[in-house]
């Protein structure tokens, strides 16, 4: 197993082209790259990367078309990403992602649809995106999905009947969604988080 790790390095503003070439590996640890502006378009050539930590990479605007080349990621993690706007539609290529962290990206207005392809997904945390207003309806075909968090998503409102019909969903959390009225009728089981609306 091959690793990266360049987690808390200021300056940086590009990663060197050389590291696309470590065909071999398996994680990238950027965590605090606070400087960091983008990651490179030979990103997708990274066919075995399976763990992409980007916590505090606040510069990042958006990432490149070719992540979806990553086809081997099991863990994609965007929190505090301040700067991050929208994930490409090329992120449904992910077919083997299982958690998709985006805690606190408050750029980020809405969701890609591809979401809904990301059949091995089973956590999905936006926590604190305040500026998120909706969630796409594809979410509803997300077949593993065992956890959502929408806590303090100030501007949702609404999140689509679709999501009531998923199985395998155990917890849902919606406290602090100020703007939602209404949330759908999940299955007897799963657990909903609510200190804001009530499943009236």
């Amino acid at each position: 197993m091959g690793s990266e790790h360049s987690s808390g390095n200021k300056v940086m503003k590009k990663l060197p082209d050389s590291l696309t070439e470590l065909i071999n590996l398996e994680e990238l640890v950027l965590d605090k790259c606070k400087a960091l502006e983008a990651l490179p378009d030979s990103i997708g050539n990274l066919k075995q990367l399976k763990s992409l930590q980007m916590r505090e990479c606040k510069c990042v605007v958006e990432l490149p078309s070719t992540i979806g080349g990553c086809t081997s990621l099991v863990e994609l993690g965007l929190s505090k990403c301040m700067g991050l706007t929208k994930l490409p539609e090329s992120i449904g290529a992910l077919t083997n992602l299982e958690d998709l962290v985006l805690a606190k990206c408050k750029g980020i207005v809405e969701l890609p649809s591809s979401l809904g392809k990301l059949q091995s997904l089973s956590l999905l945390d936006l926590r604190n995106c305040k500026k998120l207003v909706k969630l796409p309806d594809a979410l509803g075909e997300l077949s593993h999905l065992r956890s959502l968090d929408l806590s303090t998503c100030k501007s949702l409102e609404s999140i689509p009947e679709s999501l009531a019909l998923l199985k395998p969903l155990e917890e849902v959390n919606v406290t602090n969604c100020l703007k939602l009225t209404t949330i759908p009728s999940f299955k007897e089981g799963v657990v909903v988080n609510n200190t804001v609306v009530s499943n009236s």
